[in-house]
């Protein structure tokens, strides 16, 4: 049985498109003449001014190949190295079969995969479900694919400005893939970790799944409710992740850099004061990539990698948060 698990690389594919947040207030007033949408809106709210979006032909799946293709290349791996593939992400191609089968078949390998899904903590999920499986002997090498794709999910008409208003976050999302590697180690890697949920706030943030009058599954527009995620923060007991890091005498002033799920710029900031993280040992990306789900906890990695901020023996503390309201903490030994 194997003792210890880490986290080998992780990579991430950008789409080359960027839309700022000001086309996209223009394409949206130019499509809604009838309402007298307010301009700058979007980045007052939520302090993003650009996004990702990928080609018009491209899928979750697409984004997910294209960032375990650098995977692979930047540490030597085959398809055959892999053991397990696991999709996290909120996005998807379809409802069945799991997306990890088009991920799997596009890259060639043939191991056993499934997906998982849990909002913006399905990496976070992943690491946690891929530690034990690796711990209890099953597998070497799982590889944790992200593909987000949400710009294809966002309508271009909205009934009212308080509709606008509640659609300014999905407007900042962003098109992103990301991969990690999950392998044994004889060293400990990923040290400890730990979820938790307020299922009581699932109203906050919704993406509803309808049948029209032909009786076909259609997918709504992405709601997010201000008020009430703010109020979902207050009202979330958040001292699993405080009781975790106590149990293994850590602090945060012991961790090189903590990586948050960032929806947009004031509420990570809001949500990093709540847990008392400074400033200083969080980099912010979504004011100038757009939020990107799941795909957000690897894209700090992967920059903090390429600047040099992250380092081999860096201890680093992952904190997701997700529409639910879904949390978790994970601890990592770089």
């Amino acid at each position: 049985m194997t003792s210890h698990s880490r986290i080998g690389a992780v990579a991430v594919h950008l789409p080359e498109r960027r839309l700022s947040v000001t086309d996209i207030e223009e394409r949206t007033a130019a499509r809604n003449p009838e309402l007298d949408l307010p301009r700058g809106l979007i980045e007052r709210l939520t302090g993003v001014r650009n996004r990702h979006v990928a080609p018009e032909d491209w899928q979750a799946s697409d984004l997910a190949v294209a960032a375990s293709l650098k995977l692979f290349e930047q540490v030597g791996l085959r398809p055959g190295d892999i053991d397990l593939v696991v999709f996290a992400a909120a996005s998807g191609d379809v409802l069945e079969p799991a997306t990890a089968h088009i991920v799997a078949e596009r890259l060639g390998t043939t191991c056993p995969v499934f997906d998982l899904k849990n909002a913006c903590t399905s990496v976070l999920n992943a690491i946690e479900i891929g530690d034990a499986l690796i711990r209890a002997g099953g597998y070497r090498r799982i590889l944790v694919a992200c593909g987000e794709a949400p710009t294809r999910l966002l309508g271009a008409t909205v009934a009212s400005v308080r509709e606008y208003v509640e659609s300014c976050a999905a407007l900042t999302m962003s098109d992103v893939g990301a991969a990690m590697l999950l392998e044994a180690s004889d060293e400990p890697g990923v040290l400890a970790h730990r979820m938790g949920a307020n299922s009581r706030a699932w109203r906050a943030s919704v993406t509803p799944m309808t049948a029209n009058a032909e009786g076909r599954l259609e997918i709504g527009r992405l709601t997010v409710k201000p008020m009430k995620m703010l109020r979902s923060l207050a009202d979330t007991d958040f001292s699993p992740i405080s009781k975790l890091l106590a149990e293994n005498d850590l602090a945060v002033d012991d961790f090189d850099l903590v990586c948050v799920s960032q929806i947009s710029v004031p509420y990570t900031r809001r949500f990093c004061r709540s847990l008392g993280i400074p400033d200083e040992k969080v980099l912010i990306m979504v004011g100038e990539y757009g939020c990107a789900n799941a795909a957000s906890i690897p894209q700090q990695l992967a920059a903090a990698v390429t600047s040099g901020r992250l380092r081999g023996g860096d201890l680093v503390c992952l904190i997701g948060l997700g529409s639910g309201l879904s949390f978790g903490v994970v601890v990592v030994r770089w």
